[in-house]
């Protein structure tokens, strides 16, 4: 009886480790799709190339709408980002704004996407790459709680909800040219 409990026990432990990895391994053929058809994807330019488009373009892979990516080097994590409405995991999701117009909301999970979210100090670099290559650079200034989106004024602001009311945020300012 005790044999067939671990045995039950380890079988279900490790559908949970595939299922992780069928996620993340979706994510990172996103990824390898992206870097094939957006121009400069993953190089560091060192500055935000220009201003893009808004609202942003998209660019649909198996069936996923993909706004862009987002990378925290501090935190080693490069994330395709989704349009509104396509949450995945290790995915981030856009809610609202842009990095155009500023108020650029980016979400994801705290499992997965973000899970080492509230390592990323202010000071540390926030890079968004639309599907036209173009770069927005940010730089993290501030780290707190929330109940609403409007108590908040930062040009990139990426969260996770702590609970059913309040959402960890990284507050970040674009960098200058």
């Amino acid at each position: 009886m005790v044999v067939v409990l671990l045995v039950a026990s380890a079988a279900i432990g490790g559908y949970a480790v595939y299922e992780r990895q069928q996620a993340g391994g979706q994510a990172k053929a996103t990824l390898d799709v992206m870097r094939e058809v957006i121009p400069n994807f993953g190089v560091d330019t060192g500055a935000a190339t220009g201003m893009g488009r808004d609202p942003l373009a998209a660019l649909s892979i198996d069936e996923i709408d993909i706004i862009g990516a987002l990378e925290i080097p501090s935190i080693n994590l490069l994330a395709p980002v989704t349009a509104k409405g396509y949450e995945e995991e290790y995915f981030a999701t856009w809610m609202d704004g842009s990095p155009v117009k500023g108020h650029f909301r980016i979400i994801g999970g705290r499992a997965d996407v973000f899970r080492k979210l509230s390592k990323v100090k202010p000071g540390a670099v926030v890079t968004f790459t639309d599907i036209d290559g173009i770069r927005y650079s940010y730089q993290v200034t501030t780290q707190f709680h929330l109940k609403n989106w409007d108590e908040a004024d930062h040009d990139l602001m990426l969260c996770y909800e702590t609970d059913s009311k309040t959402r960890f945020v990284v507050g970040c300012a674009m960098m200058a040219e």
